[in-house]
């Protein structure tokens, strides 16, 4: 039995369904349209939205992209699912899903569309914001895991992926916990399944098989497939450890050359006060020798302690640039004839008979080589060698001793202040200044310290420029 509708219930209905539906010309007008479609425009009825003029092809945010969806619907008679933006009347965007089929007239052509447009921006939102998550998580450098409650791996990113040795092949297989971690207690994990989380240190084993200490912040989730899922963020504490480990021996360091200090400066002090005071109560009982020994001993005490404070000064003064450094041509033969001199150090100089100009502050050399000569009195060998040559326009001053040497892991530890061989005890008269203070000094002079060891001897080498190859602007200039 053939039944017939009113087309007034027809529009009736048309209008009350909770559907977008249109209908419209190639030209962009709106020939028939409900009011879900009015609201989805922005419009206030169908009314004003048919009163306004190539709606259609207005409310297209991409004009090309309607093109697309017209060369679509003619082809194939019908275009499903197609997604495009739309403008508001207000100039807001919405997503939408159209599906839509073209009508035709007698000749074949082209009298209307008509069809149905769902808003799926929310839809598009979420893929948008799960995209940028899931860029934000592939781009961080913190470990990323997710397990579901049959204990498969979900996903992982990519510094989770690089750290234990995973493809992205192989996380799409969904391998089991043990496999993943087997350092891991799996009771354990799965005892946090039914807990708030969890959130500590622990070590875990990278592809390597390198023990490596991680912080663990491990939440569950439930998801929308009413699966419980274990994510884990962890990030690994190795540097953090290293950190403080060298934080805890600069302390360390400091605490000990304050003690240090305190008592080399106390030494020759007391040094001092104890000679001046006895040479002014025996003046007259002491003879002439005996009252110039103990005056140029007090006079080497004041110089150990003026040495030592020097060497604070530069330390401190350097970190801020305010090292006074004031290089002429000075002839460091003599300089170091000088120094072998007055130095208590048994060692052997092997100066050349001529001069040897280099473009040094004179202070400031004899402070390296005296520095030197210390450190290879207190850790070096028994026999300490001296050398000076000039190559190349470079002066090259040695300090050579017989001793162990430096271990090559503390090389660059050793010039560092307060530093010293990670298995040298800690030595009267060493406030772990010397070396970084020397080069320091050689490198605001233009030249630099470095060290070596070579046939069974430790080796210094302080090279300087020579005065041929620094340029002297002319007083009469």
């Amino acid at each position: 039995m053939h039944v017939s509708t009113p087309s007034g219930e027809l529009n009736d209905l048309f209008q009350r369904l909770p559907v977008a539906l249109y209908r419209s010309t190639a030209d962009g007008r709106i020939l028939a349209a409900n009011q879900a479609t009015a609201d989805l425009l922005g419009y206030s009825s169908p009314e004003e939205l048919l009163a306004s003029d190539n709606a259609a092809v207005l409310a297209y945010a991409d004009p090309e992209r309607r093109l697309q969806w017209r060369r679509e619907v003619e082809e194939k008679g019908i275009s499903r699912d197609f997604e495009a933006r739309l403008r508001r009347r207000d100039g807001s965007i919405v997503w939408v899903r159209d599906t839509a089929r073209a009508v035709y007239d007698a000749d074949g052509a082209v009298l209307y569309y008509e069809g149905v447009l769902i808003d799926i921006t929310a839809e598009v939102s979420a893929s948008l914001s799960s995209s940028i998550l899931s860029g934000v998580l592939e781009s961080t450098t913190d470990l990323v895991v997710v397990f579901d409650d049959h204990e498969r791996l979900r996903y992982a990113n990519g510094a989770a992926r690089s750290f234990l040795g995973l493809s992205r092949d192989r996380v799409r297989q969904r391998p089991h916990f043990s496999e993943v971690l087997p350092g891991i207690d799996p009771e354990w994990a799965r005892s946090l399944l039914g807990s708030r989380g969890w959130s500590g240190e622990v070590t875990i084993q990278d592809w390597h098989g390198r023990a490596t200490p991680l912080w663990a912040v491990i939440t569950t989730h439930l998801g929308r497939d009413g699966e419980t899922y274990l994510a884990t963020i962890a990030r690994d504490l190795t540097q953090v450890k290293e950190t403080q480990r060298r934080l805890e021996e600069l302390i360390t360091a400091k605490d000990v050359f304050v003690a240090t200090v305190s008592h080399e400066l106390r030494n020759p002090l007391t040094g001092i006060v104890g000679l001046a005071e006895e040479l002014r109560d025996g003046y007259q009982e002491f003879g002439e020798q005996e009252r110039h020994d103990l005056i140029t001993l007090i006079a080497h005490q004041a110089a150990e302690m003026t040495a030592l404070v020097e060497d604070l000064l530069v330390a401190v003064r350097s970190d801020v640039g305010e090292v006074a450094v004031v290089p002429e041509n000075v002839d460091v033969v003599a300089q170091l004839a000088d120094l072998a001199a007055i130095y208590s150090t048994n060692a052997t100089w092997d100066l050349p008979n001529e001069k040897v100009a280099a473009w040094v502050d004179p202070q400031r050399f004899r402070q390296i080589v005296r520095n030197l000569l210390s450190n290879a009195e207190r850790h070096g060998g028994a026999n300490v060698r001296v050398g000076v040559s000039q190559q190349n326009g470079w002066v090259r001053v040695v300090v050579q001793d017989d001793g162990d040497g430096v271990p090559p892991a503390d090389v660059e530890r050793i010039f560092e202040p307060y530093g010293r061989a990670s298995d040298t005890p800690v030595k009267q008269g060493s406030v772990g200044l010397g070396l970084a203070v020397a080069r320091r000094l050689a490198r605001l002079m233009g030249g630099d310290l470095d060290y070596l060891y070579e046939d069974g001897w430790a080796t210094f080498r302080l090279t300087v420029p020579a005065v041929e190859n620094v340029s002297v602007p002319s007083l009469e200039a």
